[in-house]
């Protein structure tokens, strides 16, 4: 009979996105992941057969991470573009550091040149776009938006604004990462927004 497993793939890969954003992809190892959660690296290899097959694995979760953090932030609003903003800024709210986003975006290499990480990748796109097209037509129905506007293509510049934003900010570091975020989604739905009715 097969032990069961004390740790989950979740917490596995909870620490692989962990030691990604301490070390990027090039410098992760299997014995940094495994140290993190208690495993040896033999373990993780039974689990996932590689380096590259851990790494495959947190790419593939993401799409799901972004779909949790979505519903997690819409439990918390009441509001369809509240809910966008507080997806955007909790994704993020953990980084700190410029290094800590620059080791990310060093998935971004293996996104472009191998295959079925691109996959993946689309996917994560997808997921951030698919919520913003539906959380930007709650909003156009609540009278958040204006009813004329392109909801698919908001949603799309959305996506645009999120990640040029991380880009842009692990380069120059602007203030917090939160407060940056935030004021460039502002100031990306502030043509949009229905004029306030003057007193």
């Amino acid at each position: 009979m097969a032990r069961p497993r004390l740790i989950s793939d979740d917490a596995i890969l909870d620490a692989t996105r962990q030691v990604l954003a301490e070390l990027g992809p090039a410098k992760l190892t299997l014995a940094a992941v495994g140290a993190r959660v208690g495993l040896a690296p033999p373990t993780l290899m039974q689990r996932f057969g590689s380096k590259r097959g851990l790494l495959l694995a947190s790419a593939a979760r993401s799409p799901h991470v972004v779909l949790r953090a979505v519903q997690e932030a819409e439990a918390r609003n009441t509001s369809p573009l509240a809910a966008l903003r507080d997806f955007a800024l909790s994704s993020v709210a953990h980084i700190k550091h410029r290094e800590e986003l620059g080791n990310g975006l060093g998935f971004v290499q293996l996104d472009v040149a191998d295959p079925e990480f691109r996959n993946h990748a689309l996917a994560h796109s997808a997921a951030i776009v698919d919520s913003s097209t539906r959380l930007l037509a709650a909003a156009q129905q609540a009278g958040e938006l204006k009813p004329d506007v392109d909801v698919p293509a908001l949603a799309r510049l959305t996506l645009v604004c999120f990640n040029g934003a991380l880009q842009v900010w692990a380069v120059n570091g602007w203030g917090s990462l939160t407060d940056f975020l935030r004021d460039q989604l502002d100031l990306l739905l502030s043509p949009y927004l229905p004029e306030s009715p003057r007193s």
